[in-house]
């Protein structure tokens, strides 16, 4: 019976010891799920997304079909055309203010105890709103370039008045004004270096377009200013001009015979003979003691008007007129001859 025994016990703990193992896994059963805590998650709202009520959608829909992109900066004021009145858009960069309508450039002047109203004038000039008052705050002045200053007989630093300058000046303004422009004359002008004429900067230029008139070298250079008998000719000025020195025209001269052996010698040279100037008398030899101040030009323009177009200047005496300007100009008389016409 103890033999017995003991081999029952080694039969139990046989398979203990051996390498092979049984295992007895359990299959977990699956946790239930509440049927109605679905549902509850699939209804629940996404954090991320706020519905909108269908009324705001609406809005928001017609309101992006019926705006429009705000103006820019300096976008102009916008009118709506079929409003019974003026209306300006709210976006836009000004506003209307009482008052706006009234023109900026009107002053409007209070009238002062006791001081007397000015007329209103009759010829469109300033009125009671507008006009000239010792008592405003403001001066207007007009400042003039120093060439304009000079043809208007103004001066620097002396008060406006009436010259002899300013007088002949404005006759030969008006009277060359009614030249058609198919009447004015080409002038030659040729300094006192032979075959040298002037440029177009130049006093000299200045007093032809004075007198009226052309310069046939208004288009050449600067630097290029000597021509020939040829190119005179092809010109064919009607009027010409040689200035003389002082010691032929001018000051204390008190013959003219050198400035008839000058005059001679321009005829003389090649094709002049056949010149509308030529043919025509009209060669001028001036003193360049006239090109040295603005009466003696204008003097000289007033000589050269008088040969170009006498039946607008019968009236006037040009040798009169040059000893006017330059008793003016020195302040006393002046002897001398300063223009030659042959």
């Amino acid at each position: 019976m103890k033999r017995i025994g003991v081999l029952l016990l080694a039969a139990a703990l046989l398979p203990a010891l051996s390498a092979c193992r049984i295992r007895t896994t359990t299959i977990a059963q699956p946790t239930p799920v509440v049927t109605a805590d679905i549902e509850r998650e699939q209804a629940a709202p996404d954090d991320t997304k706020t519905p909108e009520p269908a009324q705001d959608i609406e809005n928001q829909t017609a309101e992006a079909i019926t705006s429009e992109p705000p103006p820019e900066a300096d976008a102009p004021t916008q009118e709506d055309q079929s409003s019974q009145r003026r209306a300006y858009s709210s976006e836009a960069d000004a506003e209307l203010v009482p008052g706006a309508e009234v023109p900026l450039l009107v002053a409007q002047v209070e009238t002062q105890p006791n001081v007397p109203s000015a007329p209103a004038p009759t010829d469109g000039g300033a009125t009671d709103e507008n006009r000239e008052t010792e008592n405003a705050e403001q001066t207007a002045t007009e400042t003039l370039p120093a060439d304009v200053a000079e043809n208007i007989g103004a001066s620097q630093d002396a008060p406006a008045a009436d010259t002899v300058l300013l007088y002949y000046q404005t006759l030969l303004d008006d009277r060359l004004g009614s030249l058609f422009e198919c009447e004015r004359l080409d002038v030659y002008w040729e300094t006192s270096a032979d075959y040298t004429t002037v440029y177009k900067t130049s006093v000299e230029h200045r007093l032809i377009l004075e007198a009226g008139a052309y310069d046939v070298s208004g288009k050449l250079m600067e630097s290029n200013l000597t021509v020939d008998d040829g190119w005179v000719e092809r010109k064919n000025p009607g009027l010409a001009v040689k200035v003389v020195s002082a010691d032929i025209l001018g000051r204390g001269v008190q013959t003219t015979a050198s400035a008839a052996v000058v005059r001679e010698a321009l005829l003389a040279r090649a094709g002049w003979a056949e010149l509308d100037a030529a043919r025509s008398g009209r060669v001028l030899i001036l003193s360049e003691d006239l090109l040295a101040t603005q009466a003696g030009r204008t003097a000289a323009s007033v000589y050269l008007a008088k040969a170009m177009y006498p039946a607008l200047f019968e009236d006037v005496d040009a040798d009169e007129v040059l000893r006017l300007l330059l008793e003016e100009a020195a302040g006393s008389a002046v002897s001398g001859i300063f223009v030659f016409e042959g």
